[in-house]
C-alpha cells in the first residue's frame, strides 16, 4: 500500500501537462472556429425546425430557445481562457460542463474525439498544467508566489492510461471481417475509396492496394498491442533489472518505436482522410507519453542542433529535474 501511495504521489516538472494543455486547447479552438466560420452554430445547436438540436439538457431550462448558441459561446470563451492558462481550473471545468451540455443538445454532433478531449480537459484542469506557460503562472510570479517547480504526476499517468485504452478499445470495435484475414485486410482500401472520407479520388487506391492491406494489418496489430506500451515503458525505466526481454526492448527502443508508429499512423490519416480534428486531437496527447525530463532533453538536443554552444545542465526555463522517473 505504501508503494502504491508513493507511486501516485510522485512529483515532476509540469512541462508535459502544460504542453498538452496548449496543444489540446489549440486543436479544439480551431474546431470551434471552423464551426463559427461555416455558420453552423445555429444549424447544429438550435432547436428544430431551425436546427438539429433535439436534446433537453439543463441549459434549455435556463436559456430557452437560445440555449445552444449561448452554451456554445460559454464553451468557446472558457476554452480560450483554458488554453491561455487564465483561471485555468475554473475555465477547464466550465468548458467540460458546457461541452457536455452541447453533446446533450445534439448527440449526433458529438464525436468520439469530442468525448475524449472533454475528459482530457477536465483532468488537465485538475492538474498542474497551468504551472508553466500560462497567464496564471505569470500573475503568480509577478505577485512573488510562483507555482512549485514540481507538480503531481498522477494526471499524466491517468491520461497515459487513457491513450492506451483509446487504442486498445478501438481494436475491440473493429469486428468487421474487412479488418482481418477473412476479409482480406481490405478495410483501409474501402475507407480510402469512400468519397465521404477520402481526400483524393479513389483511382489511386488500386495501384497501392497491397500496401493498404499491410496498413490494415499493421493497424490491428498496433491497437491490440497497446497494453505492451506499458510494459515497454516499465522496462525502459527499470533497465537495471534482469531479463532478456527487457534488454531487447531497451536495445531496440520498442517504446519509442511504438510511439513513432502511432504518430505516423495519425499523420497518414490526416494526409489521406477527412476525419476532422481526430488525428490532431490524439497527437496533442502524445507529450503525455514522455517524462518531462525526456521532453527537456529533446528540446536541448534541438537547441544544440541549431546552436553548438553547450547548454547548462540546469535550465531554469524548464525547471529542475524531478527526483523520480515516470
Amino acid at each position: 500500500m505504501r508503494r502504491w501511495t508513493r507511486f501516485w504521489d510522485r512529483r515532476e516538472p509540469p512541462t508535459a501537462l502544460a504542453l498538452a494543455r496548449l496543444l489540446v486547447g489549440a486543436v479544439l479552438l480551431v474546431d470551434f472556429a471552423q464551426i463559427i466560420g461555416y455558420g453552423l452554430v445555429d444549424v447544429i445547436f438550435a432547436a428544430p425546425p431551425a436546427g438539429l438540436a433535439v436534446g433537453k439538457p439543463l441549459v434549455a431550462h435556463w436559456w430557452g430557445a437560445a440555449a445552444g448558441g449561448r452554451t456554445f459561446a460559454v464553451a468557446f470563451a472558457a476554452l480560450a481562457l483554458f488554453t491561455a492558462g487564465a483561471f485555468t481550473r475554473l475555465a477547464g471545468l466550465t468548458f467540460a460542463l458546457a461541452s457536455g451540455q452541447l453533446s446533450m443538445l445534439c448527440p449526433d454532433a458529438d464525436r468520439g474525439i469530442d468525448a475524449l478531449l472533454r475528459v482530457v480537459v477536465a483532468v488537465l484542469a485538475l492538474s498542474g498544467s497551468h504551472a508553466r506557460w500560462s497567464l496564471d503562472a505569470l500573475v503568480r510570479r509577478a505577485l512573488g508566489r510562483p507555482f512549485p517547480a514540481l507538480v503531481p504526476a498522477w494526471p499524466r499517468y491517468l491520461l497515459y492510461l487513457q491513450v492506451v485504452w483509446l487504442y486498445f478499445s478501438a481494436a475491440h470495435t473493429k469486428a468487421d471481417p474487412s479488418w482481418g484475414p477473412l476479409g482480406g485486410f481490405s478495410a483501409l482500401g474501402y475507407v480510402l475509396s469512400d468519397p465521404h472520407y477520402a481526400r483524393f479520388a479513389p483511382g489511386w487506391v488500386s495501384s497501392v492496394y497491397p500496401l493498404t492491406q499491410l496498413g490494415t494489418a499493421a493497424t490491428i496489430v498496433f491497437e491490440w498491442g497497446a497494453p505492451l506500451l506499458l510494459l515497454f515503458h516499465w522496462w525502459h525505466v527499470t533497465p537495471e533489472r534482469p531479463g532478456r526481454l527487457r534488454r531487447w526492448s531497451n536495445r531496440f527502443r520498442l517504446r519509442f518505436v511504438y510511439i513513432a508508429t502511432g504518430a505516423a499512423f495519425h499523420l497518414a490519416i490526416a494526409a489521406t482522410l477527412r476525419l476532422g480534428i481526430f488525428p490532431f486531437g490524439v497527437l496533442a496527447l502524445y507529450p503525455l507519453l514522455f517524462h518531462p525530463d525526456e521532453l527537456r532533453a529533446a528540446a536541448r538536443r534541438l537547441r544544440l542542433a541549431r546552436d553548438p554552444t553547450p547548454v547548462a545542465a540546469s535550465d531554469p526555463a524548464w525547471g529542475r529535474d524531478s527526483s523520480s522517473s515516470a
